[in-house]
């Protein structure tokens, strides 16, 4: 099960090969993702888990208040180009 603030890959779908962090859950269960730039935190993608793999980093939402700050620092985890 994936956790609240944990970042993940996306290995599926449109956003193939991109890095989001866990802000929520969908009344089903699944994982509602946000990146900060493509996905807001105001309107998170609510994606399948199965096309999610966890990169074993988090991600403290509790400080993030912007879809900057949130970018800035899925950035500095998994700069782009690296798949974990």
């Amino acid at each position: 099960m994936l956790e609240y603030g944990e970042v993940v890959f996306s290995a599926a779908g449109h956003d193939k090969g991109s890095f989001y962090a866990v802000v929520g859950a969908g009344e089903d269960g699944s994982p509602l993702i946000a990146d900060g730039k493509r996905r807001k935190l105001v309107s998170p993608k609510r994606k399948n888990p199965k096309h999610l793999r966890p990169t074993g980093k988090r991600v403290e939402l509790a400080g993030i208040g912007s879809d900057r700050a949130l970018h800035r620092a899925l950035t500095a985890l998994c700069p782009p180009g690296q798949a974990d």
